[in-house]
């Protein structure tokens, strides 16, 4: 990537999978200063639908940096898209820019539906700008929500709200104690409030992203991924391949995945490879070349890993299985030989997973509570349980959980089982919603039923398939194909 080309054309290539947005992309934008704002503006005015990459939780962070009049306009827009669930990186965007943000903002709460305005008029009590525009907007909120209103007016701090509030106390009975409190605290919060602006918090937009991403190229469609094999650079070459692991490809691109495993330069690279020719490992060409890999005791051990995942399904051949247990008996590959054993649904291998399940190493712990989810060690569903506190690995364990919580399984029990799950983990956002469904679609089957949650005969759009991640969980909302990444960035990319 050149890192010197205009803003528009950095931003051009993170949303075609050319770039990877990291820190190195960052630097090169906002190092500009005040120069880059022009094709931040029109970058952002312009529709993005067709993008393979999704970067407006990226825009909202530069402008935020920035803190620039002219992030205005795009954060309106992404406010008006949804007006009652307006994402936090938003509001902390466009609270800042104070005077500048209050006209357009008022403009955008007058064109909403009276059930559509709690979030901005929230927005307009955080800007502290003393307007009786906004303090009769507030009011009016109190009376179509008192909570919600005494929150934004509490916030709001303007001592002009206090008699209706009194007034309003005055009217509630004594008995609903809830009620009275809520409006007990906002008028205390008013009383206690500074009349200055608050102080905008300093905003570190680095912790938020890595030193170096390789761009998502999953996202993209085949015919634009496959010449990335042969990119200059090993990263996006690895990145590639695994791209298309556990996932249907063309016969050209088996073919050139076996090229790349068999002689690209670098150990990561064809690992990534071997992994990703796992649905043609029955093919005699591609399973010699693996078996041949295994046998070699010059072969890395990184591409060892990576081709004893590619021959997991035939864990029943004496020398995979050899394989396998040897390659476990290395710490620093001990995570691939645990996948290609869980990948084997082979129940013999069920009694190496539990041992791994508080493992230092975290990949190692991934992929040992994937273990106990597809060999249904039910006697260690209760382990899972305790990840559900971890960002790190919650998603996984969600999945593994709804494949190994003891419990009856049937079309009629399946319902009642999610919503277990569901009350158990503390609520499931949409992705891990949709990954409960799949892991219990997916048990369903093996007990010889139907998908009750994505029945492809009923549904026009098939669910999607699972597959294991392994990498780590994105910063938001895990995505249910197991990539890793954030749901609404990846969206079925393979991990």
């Amino acid at each position: 990537m050149d890192y010197q080309a205009s803003v528009y054309e950095l931003l051009t290539a993170a949303a075609h999978a050319r770039a990877g947005v990291d820190r190195r992309w960052l630097h090169a934008i906002l190092d500009r200063g005040a120069d880059a704002i022009p094709d931040l503006a029109r970058f952002a005015a312009e529709t993005h639908l067709d993008d393979p990459i999704d970067l407006e939780e990226p825009l909202v962070h530069l402008f935020r940096y920035l803190h620039t009049p002219a992030a205005i306009p795009f954060l309106l827009d992404a406010i008006r898209r949804d007006p009652n669930d307006v994402p936090d990186e938003v509001v902390d965007a466009i609270v800042p820019l104070g005077a500048d943000a209050l006209e357009p903002l008022l403009d955008l709460y007058r064109s909403l539906e009276e059930d559509q305005g709690d979030e901005v008029a929230f927005i307009l009590a955080a800007l502290h700008i003393r307007d009786p525009r906004v303090l009769e907007i507030l009011l009016d909120r109190l009376e179509y929500d008192v909570f919600e209103g005494t929150i934004a007016l509490g916030l709001y701090g303007d001592p002009a709200a206090i008699p209706r509030l009194e007034q309003m106390l005055a009217s509630i009975p004594e008995a609903d104690t809830r009620l009275r409190q809520s409006v007990t605290s906002a008028i205390a919060d008013i009383r206690t409030a500074s009349e200055e602006t608050p102080p905008v918090p300093e905003f570190d937009i680095w912790e938020l992203y890595p030193e170096q991403e390789t761009p998502n190229v999953g996202a993209l469609p085949e015919l634009e991924r496959l010449p990335l094999l042969s990119s200059e650079d090993a990263a996006i070459r690895a990145e590639t391949a695994r791209s298309f692991f556990n996932r249907e490809y063309s016969t050209g691109v088996r073919a050139r995945l076996l090229e790349v495993a068999r002689a690209d330069p670098d150990e990561n690279v064809r690992a990534r490879s071997w992994e990703a020719l796992l649905d043609a490992a029955d093919e005699a060409e591609v399973r010699k070349s693996m078996l041949a890999v295994i046998d070699d005791p010059g072969a890395p051990w990184v591409e060892k890993g990576g081709a004893i995942v590619g021959l997991s399904q035939d864990s029943g051949n004496p020398k995979v299985r050899a394989a396998m247990e040897a390659l476990y008996e290395i710490p620093e590959i001990r995570d691939k030989a645990l996948e290609a054993m869980w990948r084997s649904l082979d129940r013999t291998f069920a009694d190496y997973f539990p041992r791994h399940l508080d493992d230092p190493a975290s990949e190692v712990q991934r992929q040992a509570i994937w273990g106990v989810g597809y060999l249904g060690i039910h006697s260690e569903a209760k382990r899972l349980e305790r990840f559900f506190d971890d960002e790190e690995l919650r998603s996984d364990a969600l999945f593994a959980y709804a494949l190994a919580v003891p419990a009856e399984i049937s079309p009629g029990r399946i319902r009642p089982l999610f919503r277990r799950i569901e009350t158990l983990s503390g609520g499931l956002s949409e992705g891990e919603s949709e990954l409960v469904r799949l892991g219990l679609d997916e048990r369903l089957s093996l007990h010889g039923f139907k998908p009750v949650f994505f029945d492809e005969e009923e549904s026009e759009d098939p669910a999607p398939e699972p597959a294991a991640p392994t990498g780590k969980v994105g910063r938001n909302d895990p995505c249910p194909c197991g990539s890793g990444k954030k749901y609404k960035k990846c969206c079925g990319a393979p991990a």
